[in-house]
Order: structure tokens, then C-alpha cells, then sequence
């Protein structure tokens, strides 16, 4: 096992409890953070330079919103025997800045560790989700080993399978506990009922506990937007029914389409299984774009052509009198299905 000495970039919440972690498992680490003066001088870095010449290990406990600033900065301190992680909740952007800044040259990783400082008061299980890298394989391993030393339970995860699964948890979770504190729900009642504890918990949760993380996850995730417009079509047609069902109106007698109406079915179902067809040729061309940059040593994904490809995309949208903000979640939706189809722009 590689003995690792750190370097804290961040002495946030995270970046705390990070620490006293490093310190219990008895791991060598500095930090540097000029924003916060509750560094202990044992563990502070005067400057960059000395942070980065005395760790093999550089982690960047920080908003994702200063990572591509701070990478910078870092880059020229670097050399190959670094190596650079990330902590953020989401995944995609970090990596992408990760490639992006660092590439072949500087060994990196993402992680997410799954706790906090609240959960680690609670003694939670504490588990992290490393992504895999195959420009850096090392730097996972190295990643695993340091979490594994700190306890954790560690779980290998690609950037948007990280970030699709935390939209379906950690992003529907903030969006109904600050949707609790926003109804007032069970605020100022003289008591409550057990069954509302879990969600008197929640409530105190995105209040006490993570308000400063709910931002993040609904902005950051690619998938966010769309899990909460699922979240919310369920809710609207659970209430719809609850409706229908006080009403004692019977239900809607479904008679068979018109003949008119089959035949647009019929042309609709061509046309969808032409989109099906054209979108397995576009994962393919996406797949040769992904060895052609591997070639080459460019980074992926492409964060800025992705978005410039949107943007295009609008405009022909709007051309045709498409709504731009419904046609860029279908462009979403298909990068994100040429990404699982292997690779990436």
C-alpha cells in the first residue's frame, strides 16, 4: 500500500471532517484554505507551492464552481507524480474539468464520499464512490486505498451513472425536504403524529444540515431537472386520482381511435423507429470520435462543444417553432444515450 500525504485544498464543513478523518487514521496532510482562519497552525500550508511539494495526494475540497480556477492555478506545480481528487457531490462537471485541465499529463480522479459531518456524529456507514479513469488507473487505485484507510466502503462508478443515481436520491431528497420547509409543514403545530417524524426529520435536514449543498445538486446534475419533472408528474397524477376518486365519478371508458387517428399512429411509429435508427448511427459516430480523441490525448467529454452544440441545436429548434427549453432536454437526453452506448464526444 502507498503511503499517502495529503494535500487540503478546502476547510469547509467537508473539508473538516475530511481532515479529522486524515488525522484519526494517522495520515500525514496540510491544509490550505485563505477563506477560512479556523485552519490549525499544525496543519496549515503557508502557501500553494509548500501544500503541493509536501503531498503526493491533492484533494480540492471545494464548490465545483472554483474547481476549474484552483486546477488552474494548481497545473503548473504539478508534476506526474501527483495526483489530484476531487469531492464533489456531482460528478460529470468535475470529471470534465479534471480531463480538461489535467488530461494525460497529471494523474486524477473523481470521488464522492457519501458523508459528512453530521453522519459521521451519527456514526453512519460511510461508503465513496470512486469514478474509473483509463487515462489513470493508478490514481483510482490510489483513490480506493485512501478511502478504504479512512473506513469507507468504497464503490466504483462512472461520472453520469454517479450523477443519474444521486438525481434519483440526493437530488429528489433536497427537492422534497426544502419543498417541506417552504409548505411549513408541521411547523408551529402543538404536536404530530409518528407517522410524520421521518418527514419532520427531512424537514430539519434541508434547513439545519445541507442548505448549502441543495444549489449544487439541482444545478450541477446534469439529471436533475429531468427527475424532478418525473417526481412531478407522479405527484400531479396521484393528486389528479385522489380527485377523480372523491368525486365518485366512474372512470374514463376507453373506446377504440378513429381510423384517421391509427393511421397517424402508424406514421408516428415509423418515424420513432427512424429517430431509433439514426440515434444507434449517431452512438456509433460518437464512439469513433471517442478513439480518434484518445488517439490524440483530448479530453473528454467535451463540456464546451457540448454546450455550443446545444445552443445550435435551439436555434434550429426555434427555426422549426420548437420550444427551446423542451428541445435542449432532448438533446440532453441524447448525449446522454451516446454516452452509455461506450464513450463520448
Amino acid at each position: 500500500m502507498t503511503t499517502e500525504t495529503v494535500g487540503l485544498l478546502g476547510y469547509g464543513r467537508f473539508g473538516r471532517a475530511l481532515s479529522g478523518l486524515l488525522s484519526d487514521a494517522g495520515i500525514a496532510h496540510r491544509v490550505l484554505d485563505p477563506r477560512q482562519d479556523e485552519v490549525p497552525p499544525k496543519l496549515q500550508a503557508a502557501s500553494l507551492e509548500e501544500l503541493v511539494g509536501g503531498a503526493s495526494l491533492l484533494v480540492l475540497a471545494m464548490p465545483v464552481s472554483l474547481m476549474r480556477a484552483s486546477l488552474e492555478a494548481l497545473k503548473p506545480l504539478l508534476t506526474p507524480r501527483h495526483i489530484v481528487l476531487d469531492v464533489g457531490s456531482v460528478k460529470v462537471r468535475p470529471v470534465q474539468m479534471l480531463a480538461s485541465v489535467l488530461g494525460r499529463d497529471i494523474p486524477w480522479a473523481g470521488t464522492h464520499p457519501l458523508f459528512g459531518p453530521a453522519s459521521l456524529a451519527r456514526g453512519d456507514a460511510r461508503r465513496t464512490v470512486v469514478c474509473p479513469n483509463e487515462l489513470h488507473p493508478e490514481a483510482v487505485r490510489r483513490a480506493r486505498e485512501l478511502f478504504e484507510r479512512l473506513g469507507c466502503e468504497v464503490t466504483e462508478l462512472s461520472p453520469e451513472a454517479h450523477d443519474e443515481l444521486m438525481a434519483r436520491t440526493h437530488v429528489l431528497t433536497f427537492f422534497l425536504a426544502h419543498g417541506l420547509v417552504k409548505a411549513r409543514a408541521g411547523r408551529d403545530l402543538p404536536f404530530a403524529p409518528p407517522s410524520f417524524q421521518p418527514m419532520a426529520r427531512l424537514e430539519e435536514y434541508a434547513r439545519l444540515e445541507v442548505p448549502h449543498l441543495f444549489a449544487v445538486v439541482q444545478s450541477e446534475n446534469p439529471y436533475a431537472r429531468e427527475a424532478r419533472v418525473r417526481l412531478l408528474d407522479a405527484l400531479t397524477q396521484l393528486h389528479q386520482g385522489l380527485d377523480a376518486d372523491a368525486s365518485g365519478k366512474p372512470p374514463v371508458e376507453q373506446v377504440p381511435p378513429p381510423p384517421a387517428l391509427a393511421d397517424v399512429r402508424e406514421r408516428i411509429d415509423a418515424l420513432d423507429q427512424a429517430l431509433v435508427d439514426l440515434l444507434a448511427r449517431r452512438a456509433r459516430l460518437v464512439q469513433e470520435a471517442a478513439r480518434v480523441k484518445e488517439a490524440h490525448a483530448l479530453p473528454f467529454p467535451d463540456a464546451e462543444r457540448e454546450a455550443a452544440m446545444r445552443r445550435v441545436r435551439r436555434d434550429w429548434g426555434a427555426a422549426e417553432g420548437l420550444d427551446g427549453d423542451d428541445l435542449d432536454e432532448v438533446f440532453l437526453a441524447v448525449l446522454r444515450l451516446s454516452r452509455g452506448s461506450g464513450s463520448t464526444r
